[in-house]
């Protein structure tokens, strides 16, 4: 293996191509910048006034070699110009029927999610043989997302959606970062692209907790980064498919009584809205993309459609970065756009609801708790698989690490320990004190970690709160 390669590996559609023109643009400088000086210093030497050179007739103009050093570097700037047009044509134009994941910029990480809802940080799992859409967005300054291994990069900018496109042509893990200065942690605003055949990228997709290495091992996710910090507010368990938890949104804003599929509302109806062209009330025209759709719930008085009122109250400050992608996802789904893989659509990981059977907390399924890490008493062992299937797509793995090597402490041996707190005080961590954890986890921080887990009051259920406590509880050993 080559430890200092001198290009990254050409792992998409599109290396070979860049490099290719790369290498060709190298060459044409080596020749005008490298070959044509010392041409000119041997001239200057060789008829400088000390040398005895024949000076009789001496060549005024020369139609000849004037057009042949014109014409030639004018067809080869043109050719390297239409080049390199037609690759960023290709580049910028990503096929139909894309797999899109959406992408949230933050000062210092990268926030993914995917079509059915899973998410991950600092890092971005796709199939090989399948082009894959990213719509990205910042919630801060401008970003820029570069997989040199793919030869794409694309600014991120706050405020709209920056969009860019791959497909992965090799398993393996690339390096991601972000190339554009921004703030004092640029340097650590990284990841991996992980590249996975499609059978294997469908059985990560549905399976919470695990990641699928390209050798075809099976390793537990574990990054070293925080969740993202944005406030679901209504939506739906995380996991849920983005189209499903931009509908539930879409009806508890109370859009539907205004978007009416039958156009009789107040609002212009949404079926089969989007990438067809929209009439202003200024007389303008718009295509319907992700920016118009972003711009309309934001500030909906700056573009308003012809025939209605401008009443639509702003959103902007209301729903977060994770929420708007939810609803502009349910929004396409309206005109048929659908996400999809090549073999077909994707199936939803929600966050299961514990059955009846389970629900209870305590059942003819348990187990004798461990003598360490405190007394748990009888675990019901299946409530705790639910709650750790819950803690899986919930993320919490990212930070809770069982190495204790996470942002978060280790939950291990947690359950009926006493704890010091980042005030100075201390607490026995009982069923009361994790639960209050996970509602409002600012409320109790412990000693020694930063306060940034978000709360999910509202984002769990009772019986999900009582399956992830359960599970907790089972980690007492």
């Amino acid at each position: 293996m080559n430890d200092f390669p001198l290009f990254p590996e050409q792992a998409s559609t599109f290396a070979g191509t860049v490099d290719l023109l790369y290498y060709v643009l190298v060459g044409l400088s080596l020749v005008f910048a490298g070959l044509l000086p010392f041409v000119i210093l041997y001239l200057i030497v060789r008829y400088h006034r000390s040398q005895k050179v024949d000076r009789s007739n001496p060549v005024i103009s020369h139609l000849g070699l004037e057009l042949t050093w014109t014409i030639i570097p004018l067809i080869l700037v043109l050719a390297v110009f239409f080049w390199g047009a037609f690759v960023y044509i290709d580049m910028r134009t990503p096929p139909p029927q894309a797999l899109e994941v959406y992408v949230i910029g933050k000062q210092w990480m990268w926030h993914t999610q995917h079509p059915n809802g899973k998410r991950e940080n600092n890092e971005l799992h796709v199939p090989i043989g399948q082009p894959v859409k990213l719509i990205m967005t910042s919630q801060d300054v401008i970003h820029s997302f570069y997989i040199p291994a793919f030869r794409v990069k694309q600014d991120v900018l706050p405020g709209r959606y920056t969009t860019m496109w791959f497909e992965a042509t090799k398993p393996g893990e690339y390096h991601l970062f972000c190339a554009e200065y921004c703030g004092t942690e640029h340097s650590v605003m990284g990841g991996r692209v992980v590249a996975l055949s499609l059978a294997d990228y469908q059985q990560w997709l549905t399976t919470p907790g695990v990641v699928i290495l390209p050798d075809g091992s099976t390793g537990a996710a574990a990054p070293t980064v925080p969740q993202v910090d944005v406030d679901l507010g209504t939506v739906p368990a995380v996991g849920d498919p983005m189209v499903q938890a931009g509908q539930q949104l879409f009806a508890n804003l109370g859009c539907a009584s205004c978007h009416r599929d039958d156009g009789a509302g107040q609002g212009p109806s949404l079926q089969g809205i989007f990438g067809e062209t929209q009439a202003l009330a200024d007389g303008s025209a718009v295509v319907v993309d992700e920016n118009y759709l972003r711009q309309s719930i934001l500030n909906p008085m700056s573009q308003v459609v012809a025939g209605y009122n401008p009443i639509m109250p702003a959103y902007d400050g209301q729903v977060s970065d994770d929420q708007l992608n939810q609803l502009i996802a349910y929004i396409k789904s309206l005109s048929g756009i659908m996400p999809e893989t090549s073999e077909g659509a994707v199936g939803p990981t929600a966050i299961p609801e514990p059955t009846a059977a389970v629900a209870a907390t305590a059942g003819p399924a348990t187990t004798e708790g461990p003598a360490t890490g405190g007394d748990t008493g009888a675990i019901n062992a299946d409530l705790a698989a639910e709650g750790e299937q819950i803690f899986a797509n919930l993320g919490c793995a990212s930070c809770h690490r069982d190495d204790g090597a996470g942002i978060g402490p280790g939950l291990v041996g947690l359950f009926g320990e006493s704890r010091p707190l980042a005030d100075g005080g201390s607490v026995v961590a009982d069923e009361a004190y994790i639960r209050e954890s996970i509602l409002n986890s600012t409320a109790k921080v412990a000693e020694g970690y930063s306060p940034i887990m978000p709360p999910y009051q509202g984002q769990v259920n009772d019986d999900q709160l009582a399956a992830l406590v359960e599970y907790i509880k089972s980690l007492g050993e």
